[in-house]
């Protein structure tokens, strides 16, 4: 996860009060530095004038995050896809090894971009609840902010969005405080730590990720709040590390999920 000095400021073009009133705000909610944006520096040029592991800008469309491995912004990503898809044919390996249905409660303890909540939100539905968890605090700040504010083409994952509820929280300390069986099921995606060939999209992502291995008392911590545990990984193996017995995924198919039951 990064360290090192955060800075928010404005955009480039930003005009009047209101731009840099929410660039103060958005500090203040970070505990970064306000830093005034001169119209014609560049974003490389502030972040070494101040020393900066990251900067947020605020642009029109919300918050941006740079780092030395590129910028980011909220996008639901393949969720897009993915809710198309599931559209016509009503099925998905993660809904499946997840076992969703309308109503149902699911804590994604890894949230990351919340391609994987969006789509357990749309299951579950009005009446269902989706929790998620993400331990570092500029992409949960970044997401949490798209989750609020992002407007889909399909209403249906607009709505999805609205829905999750994000929470800034490590997995255990957050499992600890959890009621026995205060949900149907629990899921890790852990797979972020593992940078996937050709995704040069997400690399801008890897140093504002929280990367600690999923270890043997998170799991147990989740099975107490849950009886269905679902990890997310490439390689069955590792699931079956993990103490999975049960898997799903298709043939050819790069991920695989692995479920433990109590």
């Amino acid at each position: 996860m990064l360290t090192g000095k955060i800075g928010v400021t404005t955009a480039r073009n930003a005009t009047g009060s209101a731009a840099a009133a929410q660039a103060r705000a958005w500090a203040e909610q970070l505990g970064a530095l306000y830093v005034e944006r001169p119209h014609n520096m560049g974003v490389d040029e502030l972040m070494a004038q101040h020393d900066l592991a990251a900067l947020v800008v605020g642009e029109k469309d919300g918050p941006r995050i740079h780092s030395a491995a590129g910028s980011f912004a909220y996008h639901p990503g393949m969720a897009v896809l993915r809710l198309q898809q599931l559209k016509r044919s009503a099925t998905e390996h993660l809904l499946t090894a997840l076992d969703l249905r309308p109503g149902k409660r699911v804590l994604d303890a890894t949230l990351g971009l919340a391609a994987d909540a969006a789509i357990s939100s749309y299951a579950v539905g009005e009446d269902g609840t989706v929790v998620g968890l993400e331990a570092s605090p500029l992409l949960y700040f970044a997401v949490s902010y798209g989750l609020k504010n992002y407007v889909a083409e399909d209403a249906d994952l607009t709505a999805a969005l609205r829905r999750i509820q994000p929470v800034q929280a490590l997995a255990e300390d957050y499992l600890t405080q959890c009621a026995p069986d205060s949900f149907d099921v629990v899921y890790f995606d852990p797979m972020f730590r593992h940078p996937v060939n050709g995704a040069k999209g997400m690399e801008a992502l890897r140093p504002l990720s929280y990367e600690e291995a999923l270890s043997a008392e998170t799991l147990q911590l989740a099975l107490r709040v849950a009886p269905r545990v679902v990890i997310k990984e490439r390689s069955e193996y590792i699931l079956r590390e993990y103490g999975c017995e049960e898997f799903i995924g298709g043939k050819y198919s790069r991920i695989k999920y692995g479920i433990i039951k109590r």
